[in-house]
């Protein structure tokens, strides 16, 4: 909404000359500070750089050349015959100086600008009505609200929490106004899990005229009533198994002091959780009398458990009947096609913040009582592959994204955190669904794929079939493939089956972790990027064939402007001397740059492979040996 004009004359021809004068000085002013403050960037990039014991971290480095350089390789041509014609290279001092004298330029110009703008605004000011907040347009309150929320999209480390939810709350209150254009920020994430209540939460925020349109992201829990709880035995037993691991947890002499509980209360506590777990155990026991028969209480705790194991069974049937019928897909599907934003789909199988408090050793509380509650909640996957319980099918994964595709939506990120794979082959997509699978994801711009465990032969062809599905598209900007098996020798999705022929023009911020590929594809993968990237992150990364050397040289050409490379596999590091690798590859989490990564840079310190230099100090050293010998 415009400001309106008071009833004051018209400005004079003098006070529009002045005007213009003002501003045309302004736009000058800013440009000069810009000019000024890109300088400064520069020079503490160089100096961070060439002398490192400057205080500062590598995320202040990276921000220095990113502000200072942009997509262009950190101390080109043109700037290091600057600097060194300049003489800064030659000692700190002489950057300290050089940066003083730009400093005292920036507070000129500071100065200036603050002078212009006090007189446009004190020449603007008397023209003008006096306004209030509520005088804004919405956009621009949603944009000051946003401010309150301090939630940044854009960020690749963006977590949906309720820190800001108070004070959005809290901004709800002030009048009918405000509550209005600040309820979009009221939710921007929704859980949905598999049960009716959940689902009918989905859909009533789904249809709400203001919060809906707030909404980012929809996540998926991935927790299931188990079948093999449909035994009673097996259920009771479990569950006996839980709170003994609690109690034995309190019962650690160095746990027990960590939770600041008195001695005498967590003896207390142990003893009721060690009662109760006795107690679960002669009630799984088909033969009472092998442990001298059933006590008093025992006869109200198998009644009561009868009841709970009912309830659950209950449970498991509207589980299955909501997901082999469909409906729950669709829900999903029909939510997210009315949340305009909503264009993220999340899923996770081990969300325990959704699960609420499962403490059983509570300080005066009741053990029975707390345990009758936990045992009506799903399994999440990790418990069902750490108990060797029976295995969920998670194909309802691939039927969500599929429903949201026919439902008339197209996602732009998928987010999948998985602990579990599921039963096998849940996740593998049949050919006559491949292609119309693939159609709903052409306007994907992030990809997350997170799996922790050992991966088999199988699960690792089964999930390249799937990611190969998820990722046929030309449109992706990021792209994340962490799979934490912890095993050096477990088998590894490859990544250049997944990527396939398709181009990769887009697709400017990259990790990978412990995955494999082939030199070739490496190679073939690097040329669809493109040029400049942004971020290339390796992490364990396995080399099937060809030698890091060649890798090496590779990742050099894209001049990523972030790059990170750690603890590489295969090829000649299998053979390397420990303090070669170390040198070459860095040692754990080391703060400053190895020199393979230093290398990839393009650093000026560093223009030699570090590979190609080891192989032919072995190569000299080998033909000494030689020439000494004879």
């Amino acid at each position: 909404m415009a400001p309106h004009r008071s009833a004051a004359k018209e400005p004079t021809a003098k006070e529009h000359e002045v005007f213009k004068t003002a501003y045309d000085g302004l736009r000058t002013t800013n440009e000069q500070l810009q000019d000024v403050e890109r300088e400064i960037c520069r020079l503490m990039a160089v100096r961070m750089t060439w002398f490192p014991d400057s205080s500062g971290s590598q995320h202040r480095l990276q921000q220095y050349e990113r502000d200072g350089f942009g997509d262009r390789e950190l101390l080109n041509s043109e700037w290091r015959e600057w600097v060194t014609r300049n003489g800064l290279l030659e000692s700190v001092d002489n950057l300290d100086r050089e940066l003083e004298k730009v400093n005292a330029s920036k507070t000129k110009f500071a100065g200036v600008q603050s002078a212009l703008r006090c007189c446009i605004n004190r020449l603007s000011r008397p023209r003008l009505r006096n306004l209030s907040i509520l005088d804004l347009p919405d956009e621009i309150l949603l944009n000051i609200f946003e401010f309150v929320e301090d939630l940044n999209f854009d960020s690749p480390f963006l977590y949906y929490i309720n820190a800001s939810k108070k004070d959005i709350k809290n901004t709800r209150l002030v009048c009918r106004r405000f509550c209005n254009v600040s309820s979009q920020l009221l939710i921007r994430l929704v859980r949905v899990s598999f049960n009716e209540p959940s689902l009918a939460r989905l859909e009533e925020i789904s249809r709400h005229p203001t919060i809906a349109k707030g909404v980012r992201a929809v996540q998926v829990i991935l927790h299931f009533y188990n079948f093999s709880f449909t035994d009673f035995d097996g259920f009771i037993s479990y569950h006996a198994d839980e709170v003994e691991h609690q109690v034995n947890m309190l019962d650690h002499p160095k746990l027990r002091e960590l939770s600041n509980i008195p001695e005498q209360t967590a003896s207390e506590m142990v003893a009721k959780g060690r009662a109760v777990a006795s107690t679960l155990r002669r009630l799984a026991s088909t033969d009472p009398a092998n442990d001298g028969g059933y006590f008093e209480d025992d006869e109200h705790h198998r009644v009561r458990l009868n009841d709970i194991h009912r309830q659950y069974l209950l449970l498991f049937e509207k589980q299955e009947s909501l997901i082999k019928s469909g409906r729950f897909s669709r829900a999903v599907g029909s939510a997210i096609t009315k949340m305009s934003g909503a264009r993220k789909l999340d899923f996770g199988d081990a969300d325990f913040e959704s699960l609420g408090e499962r403490t059983l050793m509570i300080p005066g509380g009741d053990v029975w009582g707390t345990l009758y509650r936990l045992m009506l909640q799903p399994t999440t996957g990790y418990h069902a592959k750490t108990h060797g319980l029976e295995l969920p099918s998670y194909q309802c994964i691939v039927n969500v994204i599929d429903a949201v595709r026919s439902a008339g939506a197209l996602l732009n990120s998928i987010d999948l955190k998985l602990s579990s794979l599921g039963y096998p082959g849940g996740l593998v997509l049949a050919p006559d669904i491949r292609r119309v699978f693939s159609s709903g994801v052409q306007q994907l711009k992030e990809f997350t794929f997170m799996y922790e465990g050992s991966l088999n032969e199988q699960d690792a062809d089964d999930i390249n079939k799937f990611l190969s599905a998820c990722l046929d598209t030309s449109s992706l900007q990021t792209l994340s493939l962490d799979m934490r098996s912890g095993e050096a020798e477990a088998a590894r999705i490859d990544v250049g089956q997944i990527m396939g022929s398709t181009s990769r023009y887009m697709l400017t911020d990259i990790f990978l972790g412990q995955v494999a590929m082939d030199l070739s594809k490496l190679v073939l993968f690097l040329e669809r990027l493109p040029q400049p990237m942004s971020c290339i992150c390796q992490r364990e990364v396995r080399l099937l064939s060809g030698t890091w050397k060649e890798a090496l040289d590779a990742l050099r050409k894209k001049r990523s402007r972030v790059m990170l490379f750690s603890e590489p596999q295969g090829a000649e590091c299998d053979n390397m001397l420990r303090e070669d690798y170390e040198r070459i590859f860095g040692k754990g989490k080391c703060r400053y740059r190895s020199e393979a990564e230093s290398y990839i840079a393009n650093w000026i310190l560093l223009p030699r492979n570090p590979l190609q230099a080891l192989e032919e100090e072995g190569f000299n050293t080998a033909i000494t040996i030689h020439t000494q010998g004879v």
